[in-house]
């Protein structure tokens, strides 16, 4: 209402009390009442100014504050900032973990090859050593004294050789003597059968007598006789011959086998002296200095740890998918990766016991971190395939469902509207390029550590709110969290 509208009021009311104070319109004749004083003569121009303000305060609200207050509905929450990130493309490995048990691959107790006493020990426990280091020292002046001994025989036995030798060729000197002294008899004996030939023609002739006849014969049969002495002769000093010979061949056997008296001497000298098969740590040392000890007597234990060797137990169902070379790792307390390994050898058989089957597996022990018959956890990759990983923090579930909140521009967000959150209705105008939290359905995969595999329903390239998701609802205006520090 106006004020000209309050005005033409007050002068209806004031026009209708004279009226019927003169109702024939005359004039009285009665004095004019003089004008009263005090309070009431207020009233009227307070009623006027309470309407006017009224008037003004009802078009002040109209025209101006409901303006004001449609407008701050209509006008989008301010976004929340939340910490925006992007998953990790990763490779997701398919495993299993097993209790294991490391053992060495090299790990021996030493013991002496030769009785003795222990005259001196040149390592302590902790001890690293290589292959060929002396450990321990067995006294063996006797065994240096048995080895001096058969020396000597060797010599007297090539000494027994050169005679021998010299005996042969006397020998075979003598043998030509008698062959010379054979031909010569056989030279006489042609001599005098010759002659007998002639002494025969003269004896038919007349010309000789019967008796110079025998003697020829006679002749013949001493000279027969005296080569077949010769030719025995010449036998029995081939057969001295052959006898000295083979007395050379045995005394050369029997330089040989001193010789190789004095080498087996010379090894089992070295036995006294105890060095490293392998390279490796020296262990427990139960021996003493001047300890009388035998073959079965332990000295002390050697175990190479540079490699080593972890035994799994994998249960007969998973048995089927191992495999040489299968990569294999060694895990720490909090389930980090210390070490990684390949299959090496997969047992042939089933543990009754246990129902599974033993595979083995080679790992490095790069800074002897690591101990034989240590237990420790080994985890067995069975194959690997690429996925992503988003925090466990970024992901919200509602009605048996898995969700995540990605960082998308309103436009292409999928959203009619934007979210007021508590209370609030739906906007009528939205900026497209505003950020916003949409709600997106996945499907998810195996956790790893503070993370979870994502499956289905997200890319790569997507953002999303890592964390502080439950102040957030669909649609909700978001804003990238500034850093700590930052200005």
């Amino acid at each position: 209402m106006s004020s000209q509208d309050t005005h033409q009021t007050l002068d209806l009311q004031t026009n209708a009390e004279d009226a019927v104070a003169n109702p024939h319109g005359l004039e009285s004749d009665l004095p004019t009442p003089p004008p009263q004083r005090g309070p009431r003569r207020f009233i009227v121009p307070l009623i006027l100014g309470l309407l006017v303000l009224g008037g003004l305060g009802w078009v002040l609200f109209n025209r101006v504050i409901l303006p004001i207050l449609m407008f701050s509905q209509m006008a989008p929450p301010p976004p929340i900032a939340v910490p925006l990130g992007r998953a990790k493309v990763t490779t997701v490995e398919e495993s299993s973990d097993y209790a294991a048990t490391l053992d060495s691959r090299q790990s021996v107790t030493l013991q002496p090859k030769v009785p003795g006493q222990i005259s001196a020990i040149y390592v302590r426990a902790g001890d690293r050593v290589q292959a060929g280091d002396v450990l321990l020292q067995i006294d063996a002046d006797r065994q240096r004294a048995q080895v001096a001994s058969r020396g000597a025989g060797v010599n007297t036995a090539a000494a027994e050789v050169e005679t021998a030798k010299a005996d042969v060729a006397s020998a075979r000197d003598t043998l030509r003597s008698l062959q010379a002294k054979q031909a010569a008899a056989q030279a006489n004996v042609q001599l005098n059968q010759a002659d007998y030939k002639r002494y025969q023609a003269l004896y038919k002739a007349g010309a000789t007598s019967l008796q110079s006849l025998e003697q020829t014969r006679n002749a013949i049969q001493t000279a027969q006789a005296e080569l077949n002495q010769a030719k025995a002769d010449v036998r029995a000093q081939i057969s001295a011959i052959a006898r000295a010979e083979a007395q050379v061949v045995r005394n050369q056997q029997a330089v040989a086998q001193a010789r190789a008296d004095v080498s087996e001497g010379r090894a089992q000298l070295q036995d006294y002296t105890v060095t490293a098969p392998f390279s490796g740590v020296v262990g427990n040392i139960p021996a003493k200095l001047g300890d009388t000890v035998s073959e079965t007597t332990p000295l002390l234990t050697l175990t190479q740890n540079q490699q080593l060797e972890v035994q799994i137990q994998v249960p007969l169902e998973r048995a089927s998918a191992l495999r040489q070379g299968q990569p294999v790792k060694l895990l720490d307390d909090r389930g980090k990766a210390i070490r990684t390994g390949q299959i090496s050898f997969i047992a042939p058989n089933v543990d009754s016991a246990t129902q599974s089957v033993q595979a083995k597996a080679i790992f490095a022990n790069a800074g002897d971190t690591l101990r034989t018959s240590q237990f420790v956890r080994a985890r067995v990759v069975w194959n690997t395939r690429p996925g992503l990983l988003v925090p466990t923090t970024a992901i919200s579930r509602l009605g048996g469902k898995d969700f995540i909140f990605v960082a998308q521009p309103f436009q292409n967000s999928g959203c009619k509207a934007v979210a007021q959150g508590e209370g609030g209705g739906a906007p009528t105008k939205v900026d497209p390029n505003q950020t916003v939290a949409a709600q997106k359905p996945i499907r998810l995969g195996k956790i790893i550590g503070n993370d979870q595999e994502v499956l289905e329903g997200l890319n790569a390239s997507d953002r999303i709110v890592t964390s502080g998701i439950l102040q957030l609802q669909n649609c909700l205006p978001i804003a990238p969290e500034k850093p700590v520090g930052a200005g």
